[in-house]
């Protein structure tokens, strides 16, 4: 069986595009993302760490910001 290692991604030898960590829906190139990173604290913070739609991510954002702030974390 012939495997094209040169170029990894989907089916097709086509390179995957990255997925929402929230919806799992493909995100396009140009859309607006964002990257939520939990460095600190429980390991089910840190499962949250991906990135995600710019609308997918606001309520973990928030989330992040409030725990952030309870934490007395410099810059919140």
């Amino acid at each position: 069986m012939f495997m094209d290692t040169a170029n990894p991604g989907g089916p097709g030898g086509e390179p995957s595009q990255p997925h929402c960590h929230s919806c799992q829906r493909v995100i396009s190139p140009g859309e607006p993302t964002a990257e939520v990173r939990f460095e600190e604290g429980d390991e089910r913070f840190r499962m949250l760490n991906g990135l995600y739609h710019d609308g997918c991510a606001r309520p973990i954002l928030s989330v992040k910001r409030a725990l952030d702030m309870l934490r007395g974390a410099p810059g919140a």
